[in-house]
């Protein structure tokens, strides 16, 4: 006796501390959880920081199209000729047939042998500018452009991991919310189904100390009694999981988690919206081949096979750069060097053997044929799945239109024969079964709204819809 008065006393100070955490009991609703699942929960948040180190890597990458600057410096500290010069260039590579400008000056003094002719200037040095073309090999396509459009597709396939990320974890949030207002409802129950128990104990108990009723009544009522509470202490564990679960997705503005009290529950299941219509499912799974993440990873993928299998054909061709530069002298010294030089240079390189080129060429097509069939099959099963979830749903929402009709009828049986035992017309045991029989209905009801709903769930996260899951408009 002492040990249950202990339990109790514990379970008062556990109340208390609970309400002094929760001044104001607001009800809890599924936008506030979806809110802070969004824009709290670390898997979120490390999927957007993937998102910042990818740009950072594809900005590096637009690093090969800097601008730079180089020089070349020379003297010589002993023997016949004592020439020194320097030059220097300023570079800019463009996307554009991999072309290179370039501007440059050049000072030179003293003297040089004959074979270096070339380091000589007039005392005010040269000035010149140019261009480098690839005509062939690298005009279309070239590794460092190839680099970059590879770092942009990651980029995106990024992007995409973050949006399938935020799809699953507010999927797991609403299934969780939901989760914790049935089991919120069912603890409902199986309390209201205590307290007919313990209201009829009363009565019962003066009944037998009056002599109209036979004492094994009174304790068949509070063999009711023990077994319904056994029933309520197992819905408060089932509470109390729930909201532990559910605290993953609600956090703090400091995102730590924040178990929700059983005084924030709402009271009421979130409002469904209209049941899917079976001739809008086709249209439901266009939209979804359009907006899954997963489709878009695996053209991501088609797109860098595609790139590989340009980057293989680019290789079989001569490399062809064409050099087209004008450099002119000022100041005075040798008169053959006065003038404007208009200079014209080809470089032409031709492979002999090609097997880097033709096995890249190989491997690229046969990878894209295998991603063809992974994106033939990935859009065959989301179809399958649409229409399995659409079905699904549409049976889900049959069983809780069911469910009600089977509360109604066990409300009515139950209340109906706790009137005639009231009248002494009915038996006890008959009585509790009718209470037992409500209260299982409205158990099954419970289930049938968390079926419904987490199939909605399911099915919102199938065809990504984006505002229902609170991640905005789509």
């Amino acid at each position: 006796m002492m040990r249950r008065a202990a339990m109790s006393a514990a379970s008062l100070v556990l109340a208390f501390t609970a309400t002094a955490q929760t001044p104001a009991a607001v009800p809890l609703n599924l936008d506030t959880v979806l809110a802070s699942s969004r824009e709290r929960y670390p898997q979120v948040l490390a999927a957007q920081e993937k998102i910042r180190a990818q740009g950072g890597k594809l900005l590096s990458s637009e690093g090969a199209f800097d601008l730079y600057a180089e020089q070349t410096s020379k003297s010589r500290l002993s023997g016949y000729y004592d020439g020194r010069y320097t030059n220097a260039k300023i570079v800019q590579p463009l996307s554009s047939f991999s072309t290179d400008v370039y501007g440059g000056y050049k000072v030179s003094g003293g003297d040089f042998p004959i074979y270096e002719d070339e380091a000589f200037t007039l005392d005010a040095g040269e000035f010149k500018v140019g261009a480098v073309f690839s005509l062939l090999r690298d005009r279309d396509i070239d590794d460092r452009r190839a680099k970059l459009r590879d770092s942009r597709l990651t980029l995106d396939q990024t992007e995409l991991d973050a949006m399938l990320t935020r799809v699953r974890v507010q999927h797991d949030a609403m299934v969780s919310y939901v989760d914790w207002v049935a089991a919120g409802e069912a603890l409902t129950v199986y309390r209201g189904l205590l307290q007919l128990a313990e209201a009829r104990d009363d009565g019962l108990d003066t009944r037998v100390q009056e002599g109209d009723l036979a004492r094994v009544y009174l304790n068949e009522n509070r063999q009711y009694i023990l077994r319904r509470r056994g029933l309520v202490v197992e819905a408060e564990r089932k509470l109390i999981a729930a909201a532990n679960k559910l605290s993953l997705y609600l956090r703090h503005a400091d995102g730590t988690p924040r178990l929700p009290q059983e005084a924030e529950l709402p009271g009421h299941w979130p409002n469904p919206p209209m049941l899917v219509d079976p001739t809008t499912v086709d249209a439901a799974i266009r939209a979804a081949l359009a907006a899954r993440p997963e489709i878009g990873v695996l053209a991501a993928d088609l797109e860098r096979e595609r790139l590989n299998l340009a980057l293989g054909r680019n290789l079989l061709k001569p490399r062809v750069d064409l050099n087209l530069e004008a450099a002119r002298d000022f100041g005075s010294g040798d008169p053959t060097r006065v003038g404007t030089d208009a200079i014209v240079r080809l470089d032409v390189v031709i492979p002999i053997e090609t097997r880097t080129a033709r096995g890249q060429i190989d491997a690229a097509q046969a990878n894209l044929s295998r991603l063809d069939l992974d994106r033939r099959l990935l859009e065959e099963r989301i179809a399958v799945e649409i229409r399995t979830l659409a079905n699904d749903l549409s049976a889900a929402y049959r069983f809780v239109e069911l469910a009600t009709q089977e509360v109604e009828q066990a409300d009515v049986l139950s209340r109906a024969e706790r009137d005639r035992f009231a009248e002494g017309a009915s038996d006890f045991f008959l009585v509790n079964l009718r209470e037992e029989a409500a209260a299982n209905a409205r158990v099954r009801e419970i289930e049938a709204h968390l079926r419904y709903l987490g199939a909605l769930a399911d099915f919102y996260a199938a065809t990504v819809q984006r505002e229902p899951l609170g991640l905005g408009a789509s």
